[in-house]
C-alpha cells in the first residue's frame, strides 16, 4: 500500500487522475489516534504512528513518527499545540510581547541575520538570526544531512508511504505577522503601503536562500509555500498591492525549485479566490482552506492544477456523524472529476471533533475515494 500511496500522489500532483483519490491529512486529535490504535499517543508515538497508517489509508500527513520518546502531555487549559483552551476546544493566540510598537520600525527593519533587529520577532522562531544557516555553506551542508537522515528514518518505518515535502511558513507576506504582528503590519499598511511593501521584499531574501536550498534536495518531491494572504472575507488589502509587492517575489523564489523539476504547492488561511487566479500561474496547486469556496477552486482551476481541501471542518466538530459524512460526500463528489483533486480537510481535524464523526469521516473517504 506504501508505494500505491506515493504513487498516486506523485500522480495528483501531476493532474494524471489516479484511480484512487490520494488523501492528505493535518491531524491534531491524540485522543482519537490513541482510540483508532489501541496505543497511547503520548507513550507512544511511532508504535501509535504505524498502528495509525495500517488501519487508514492516508496518502500524506497524518501521524509520522519515527522514535518512541514520550511526547508532553498539554497543561489544564492547553490544547495539544500550546495555546490557551477556550470553551469549544479550540486555542486562542499566544500572548508573545511585541518587540516592535509603530510602522516606523517596520519600514526601517534590517533584515541582515547578524544585523541590529536579528534577535527582534513577535514569534521568536522568525528572528533573522535563525535563518544564518542559508548563508554559511556548512551549516547548509548540516541541516541537508539531517534532514536526509530523517528522511531516511521514516523510509524505512513507512516504506513508498509519503511524499517528502518540506515547507516554509513565511514566503513573503506572513514575514509581516510574524516578525511584527498584525497591530503593527495593518497600521503600516494602512498608512504607506509602499513602504511596507518594499520593507517585506526586503526580508523576503531569506525566504529566496531558503528555496535555493530546497532546490538542492535530492529528496524532495515538492515544496510547500505558505502565505496567509488572506481572511475569512477576503484579501487583507487591494488585490493590486498583492500583484506589485508578493508575486513578484514569489517568481523568484519559487525559480530554483522549479529548475529542479519540483512541484510548489501554495497554501494560505481565509478566502484566496479573489487572488488565485494571479498565483496560478506561479504554483502547481493550492491547499485551501474551507474559507475559499470548493465549488471556485473546482470549477477555475481543476483541469490543471492539484487541488488539496474541499472539505469544512465545522460540520464534523459540531454536527453529527450524518454530517460529517454529507460534508465528505459533497467535496469528494465535487472534485472527482478534477485530476489533480487530493481529499482534504486543510483546516486541520483539531481535538474537539467528536470520535465518532472522525470514524465516519475516514469510513466515508474510504466508501468514496475510488474513480469508478
Amino acid at each position: 500500500m506504501g508505494h500505491m500511496s506515493r504513487e498516486r500522489y506523485i500522480q495528483a500532483l501531476n493532474c494524471q487522475g489516479p484511480g484512487t483519490i490520494p488523501q492528505q491529512l493535518l491531524m491534531n486529535h491524540p485522543e482519537f489516534i490513541s482510540d483508532a490504535t489501541g496505543v497511547d499517543y503520548y507513550d507512544e508515538p511511532m508504535t501509535a504512528s504505524l498502528r495509525f497508517h495500517e488501519r487508514f489509508d492516508v496518502d500524506n500527513g497524518g501521524p509520522i513518527h519515527v522514535e518512541n520518546t514520550p511526547l508532553p502531555r498539554p497543561r489544564a487549559g492547553q490544547t495539544e499545540d500550546g495555546g490557551e483552551r477556550t470553551n469549544e476546544g479550540f486555542r486562542t493566540v499566544w500572548h508573545n510581547k511585541a518587540p516592535f510598537t509603530s510602522p516606523e520600525e517596520l519600514w526601517n527593519f534590517d533584515p541582515d541575520p547578524w544585523g541590529k533587529d536579528a534577535d527582534k520577532a513577535v514569534m521568536p522562531d522568525y528572528a533573522m538570526k535563525n535563518f544564518r544557516w542559508c548563508f554559511e555553506s556548512e551549516r547548509w551542508a548540516e541541516r541537508r544531512a539531517r534532514e536526509d537522515a530523517e528522511w531516511a528514518k521514516i523510509e524505512a518505518l513507512f516504506p513508498g508511504k509519503f511524499t517528502n515535502g518540506p515547507g516554509f511558513y513565511c514566503t513573503t507576506f506572513m514575514w509581516g505577522i510574524c516578525v511584527f504582528g498584525w497591530d503593527v503590519l495593518l497600521m503600516a499598511l494602512g498608512l504607506d503601503p509602499v513602504k511596507t511593501g518594499d520593507a517585506l521584499q526586503r526580508i523576503a531574501g531569506i525566504t529566496a536562500s531558503i528555496y535555493e536550498y530546497y532546490g538542492t534536495c535530492d529528496n524532495t518531491f515538492l515544496v510547500g509555500a505558505h502565505d496567509d494572504l488572506c481572511m475569512s472575507s477576503g484579501p487583507v488589502t487591494s488585490p493590486e498591492w498583492y500583484r506589485r509587492y508578493i508575486y513578484p517575489q514569489y517568481e523568484k523564489i519559487f525559480a530554483p525549485v522549479k529548475a529542479a523539476g519540483k512541484r510548489i504547492i501554495f497554501i494560505s488561511d481565509g478566502d484566496i479566490s479573489k487572488l488565485a487566479p494571479d498565483i496560478a500561474p506561479l504554483v502547481d496547486g493550492f491547499v485551501f482552506e474551507s474559507s475559499t469556496p470548493a465549488d471556485f477552486m473546482f470549477k477555475k482551476f481543476g483541469r490543471d492544477k492539484c487541488l488539496i481541501g474541499g472539505i469544512d471542518v465545522h460540520p464534523l466538530t459540531f454536527g453529527s456523524p450524518e454530517d460529517a459524512e454529507a460534508e465528505v460526500r459533497k467535496a469528494v463528489e465535487q472534485g472527482r472529476n478534477c485530476p489533480g483533486y487530493v481529499i482534504a480537510c486543510a483546516d486541520t481535524i483539531p481535538a474537539n471533533v467528536p470520535l465518532a464523526n472522525v470514524y465516519r469521516y475516514f469510513e466515508t473517504v474510504e466508501r468514496l475515494r475510488h474513480r469508478g
